[in-house]
């Protein structure tokens, strides 16, 4: 019996790092919870996948803001230290430029460039520069926004001294700080993952290259399918095991309250639920847009999407010498944004992934994982991406990797944005839901505006990233507590 809410149990629609999250919150309070998720395994965009002994990554590909991480651990019960050793990422990232000079980021602040002329100590200064203005900034957000639900009193009773430096763009953050075409080029495109180029990308995303270069990126020792595991772990020992290939196809609301779900057909009594599936989603398909608040109802309107990408991953039988974890051919900072205008035509800006040179007991022995990204044109139909196309895709990305490279493929696994949307549940296949560079009045309130629901994941604020998404997880939890 629920003691808090009654006999029925909360339900917890995903059963991603959010739901995870939550559901451990709850549970750890003494409420009953039930977990649905849709596919066949825990993790959501953070599972992995093993195929005849490589283990590909999902969704997530590596850990920034380990303190928000172990917040949001220690929040559940669970010592991450312990539970989920991480793995330094040493040689970060290396681009190649128009001109054919290559910029390679290494540890803080450590900045190489080859093939073309550049004064580095002029460079590193710039950087400092950069960390000297941005660092405090990374302080605030990590202690008094991401660890907190967004309130925009908070922020300006807490960072009233920084606002001033939020206007503006990356791209003419990056013009004002550094002198170097091919640095500039770099460091934007080591912020492509958000899916906007630097004239559209919002300076708070230099953020991101701020921590980076502050404390690095990690691995999961085991892959990233490692955090959904631990946190299953934990909610198993709890008594709670979550509900495999249900998806939720309804939430049923009675009296103007939720009070259920439906689940393969079947209803389900629900004290409460909380949603982990986009806002769009929960709103749009498993409610219904109609009788809506209008601060709702705007934001279903044409919401901004992050990017949609397609994925290949080659699992190799012999290794290779990356000179990085990550390696991409850019244009200059002033076309970056032609790697979101590309149709599967050409691969004319490879970006490869090397999660073996950190991890390389994620490939049998002797063996090397490539993951490679291929950011496409949003206007296109999901029905694009058929066999044919990513084929002829996979045999563009072999050609791209050969320039570089002699290896043997053993397993190929290919996703379009379509396999997103069919597959993984992603809103018309946009890796993130909403853009990253979305604003708080863009994104999703973790209490719903139907009493008994609640949202997480990432279209809420903090949902963008591993330990963010588990933060948002637990301001979705706590919202609900606070109502028993």
């Amino acid at each position: 019996m629920n003691s808090r809410f009654g006999r029925a149990p909360v339900v917890i629609i995903g059963g991603g790092v959010a739901g995870l999250t939550a559901a451990n919150l709850l549970a750890r309070s003494g409420v009953e919870v039930a977990v649905f998720e849709a596919g066949d395994k825990p993790g959501g965009s953070c599972a992995s996948t093993t195929l005849d002994g490589y283990t590909f990554n999902d969704g997530a590909l590596c850990l920034a803001f380990i303190n928000v991480l172990d917040h949001a651990f220690a929040k559940v019960g669970v010592t991450r230290a312990e539970h989920l050793p991480l793995r330094k990422i040493a040689a970060r990232y290396s681009a190649t430029m128009p001109d054919d000079a290559v910029v390679t980021l290494g540890e803080g602040l450590n900045l190489t460039v080859t093939g073309r002329t550049v004064d580095l100590k002029r460079v590193e200064g710039e950087l400092r520069r950069m960390m000297d203005k941005w660092r405090p900034v990374l302080g605030f957000a990590r202690e008094a926004l991401l660890l907190h639900p967004f309130s925009f009193g908070r922020m300006l009773q807490k960072g009233w001294r920084h606002l001033h430096k939020f206007r503006g763009t990356v791209a003419s953050e990056f013009n004002r700080l550094f002198g170097d075409e091919a640095v500039k080029a770099a460091l934007s495109g080591d912020l492509l993952y958000s899916g906007v180029p630097a004239e559209a990308m919002p300076v708070s995303a230099i953020l991101g290259l701020v921590a980076e270069i502050d404390e690095g990126l990690y691995m999961p020792e085991g892959g990233m399918g490692r955090i959904p595991q631990v946190l299953n772990c934990a909610l198993q020992s709890r008594g709670v095991a979550v509900s495999l290939n249900s998806k939720v196809g309804k939430i049923v609301i009675e009296g103007r309250r939720v009070c259920g779900v439906e689940v393969c057909g079947s209803q389900v009594d629900a004290a409460a639920v909380i949603s982990t599936a986009s806002g769009m989603q929960t709103y749009g398909s498993l409610i219904g847009a109609e009788g809506l608040p209008s601060s709702i109802a705007r934001r279903l309107k044409n919401p901004r999407l992050s990017h949609r990408a397609v994925s290949i991953q080659f699992g190799l039988s012999n290794q290779i010498e990356a000179p990085a974890h990550c390696t991409s051919v850019l244009p200059w900072m002033e076309r970056q944004r032609d790697i979101f205008m590309q149709d599967g035509s050409e691969m004319k800006f490879p970006v490869c992934l090397f999660p073996t040179l950190t991890m390389p007991e994620l490939a049998p022995r002797g063996g090397d994982i490539v993951e490679m990204f291929y950011p496409v044109r949003a206007d296109l139909p999901l029905d694009y991406w058929d066999a044919e196309r990513k084929q002829r895709l996979t045999e563009l990305a072999i050609a791209a990797l050969r320039r570089n490279y002699e290896f043997k493929i053993a397993v190929t696994r290919v996703r379009s944005p379509k396999d997103f949307r069919d597959r993984m549940h992603l809103f018309q296949g946009a890796l993130y839901g909403l853009s990253p560079a979305s604003t708080p009045l863009e994104q999703f309130p973790h209490a719903g505006a139907i009493p008994g629901l609640f949202l997480a994941g990432q279209t809420t604020f903090p949902g963008f990233g591993v330990g963010p998404s588990m933060m948002s997880g637990i301001f979705a939890a706590e919202a609900l507590l606070a109502t028993a």
